[in-house]
């Protein structure tokens, strides 16, 4: 259990031994690591962020990773110039996407931590997942578009980025969100304008290419966010 400030909502449980690392992603494309060891343990609200790493004026965390060994998987690339078995996905709000390597974040970084990826200004990365290039992913827009398209259709680059469009955007709209899902039962919920619900997943819709505009789910009204559901507790890690 912890406790949570007003307004405020858990992210991401990760398991993970003292001796491995943890990641955060900000929405400025910088990626930041500590070893779990120094994250302080605490009963209360926890620490801000700010403690830890030096985020710049508006920059907030839009994803976390283990990268314990058992948690996350093989980060190294077997052969020189290939992707690594597990990577990393970011999208942003201006319909971009990217794939990277989680490689050159497992080390601890400086407060000022490593970009991952770019963005131009106005633009913000609005999540990071875990990746292997199989999972379809599901982004959602303001004007209540989407897209679920093949993650591999996604270019995978070897610095840091702006990446390549996911979904076509007209005037005035932005994505809200996205997830990787690995089957039907992956769900990205959304709130309308309305007040209402919905679900978007491919059970109920089928995968395009990426590129495009995407499906148009709502006549009237907007997407107004996102809606993630609390994380399950992690299960306990073999040796």
């Amino acid at each position: 259990a912890t406790r949570v400030r007003e307004g405020d909502q858990v992210m991401a449980v990760l398991p993970g031994s003292t001796r491995a690392s943890v990641v955060f992603f900000s929405n400025f494309g910088v990626a930041y690591t500590a070893r779990i060891i120094d994250i302080p343990a605490s009963t209360g609200y926890g620490e801000p962020i700010q403690r830890l790493f030096k985020l710049k004026d508006r920059e907030r965390i839009v994803g976390a990773l283990s990268l314990d060994p058992r948690v996350i998987g093989a980060v190294k690339a077997k052969k020189e110039g290939e992707e690594p078995p597990v990577h990393a996905v970011a999208v942003s709000s201006d319909g971009y996407s990217l794939r990277f390597s989680l490689e050159p974040f497992v080390e601890p970084s400086t407060r000022a931590g490593r970009r991952y990826g770019r963005v131009p200004e106005g633009a913000e990365f609005v999540g990071v997942a875990r990746c292997t290039g199989s999972e379809i992913l599901i982004a959602a827009t303001k004007e209540a578009r989407a897209v679920l398209t093949k993650a591999d259709e996604v270019n995978f680059l070897s610095g840091p980025g702006r990446g390549v469009i996911l979904i076509k955007l007209g005037e005035g709209d932005r994505v809200l969100g996205f997830i990787a899902s690995t089957g039907d039962r992956d769900l990205l919920t959304v709130e309308t304008s309305r007040g209402a619900e919905q679900t978007i997943s491919t059970a109920k819709y089928e995968v395009t290419g990426r590129g495009g505009k995407g499906r148009e789910l709502l006549q009237r009204g907007q997407f107004t966010r996102v809606i993630w559901p609390l994380p399950d507790p992690p299960q306990p890690l073999g040796n």
